[in-house]
């Protein structure tokens, strides 16, 4: 994860919009940071590819406490849902952050009420952010607030919309 925020980092820097007048580089500094914080808030968020192994411990669950198994309890995503994330997340770690963007917003359209599609909708604004489109980046973080005011990224979401400003 420390790749990742290095090369966001040196990337940002390296983008035009960002070489300006002294002020707007201790801007530009703050705003580095907080979009290297994002991505491991994100990864944070989004569901572990390999589940621990399930034990047989019984648990109660349900509405009237019925007995179940932990390997009973597993949450189900809807098709690759879950892999399509984890591939956009692989993709803006490696430093390719036009093809994490879209992604990112493919998986959104894809399934737009779907239980991860918030975490693709902050992803895809978090790579244009990444690619130094703060214009789409901060369309994208207002859409994000916009259907997910609740989500756990939310605060991050208007940290980001601060920094973009």
């Amino acid at each position: 994860m420390k790749k990742t925020a290095i090369a966001l980092l040196a990337l940002l820097a390296a983008a035009p919009s960002f070489a300006q007048s002294p002020p707007a580089q201790t801007q530009t500094a703050g705003l580095k940071e907080a979009l290297g914080n994002l991505w491991g808030r994100l990864r944070a968020v989004t569901p572990r590819p390999n589940p621990p192994a399930a034990t047989t411990a019984t648990v109660t669950a349900g509405l009237r406490g019925t007995e179940a198994t932990e390997s009973e309890l597993k949450t189900y995503w809807r098709g690759d849902e879950r892999q399509a994330l984890e591939n956009a997340q692989s993709l803006a770690e490696a430093g390719k952050y036009a093809e994490a963007a879209a992604a990112f917003e493919a998986l959104a359209q894809a399934n737009p009420g779907g239980a991860l599609a918030p975490n693709a909708r902050f992803g895809a604004a978090l790579a244009r952010a990444a690619l130094g489109e703060r214009q789409r980046a901060a369309a994208g973080f207002q859409e994000f607030l916009k259907r997910d005011p609740r989500h756990a990224l939310a605060r991050d979401a208007e940290q980001a919309l601060a920094a973009l400003r």
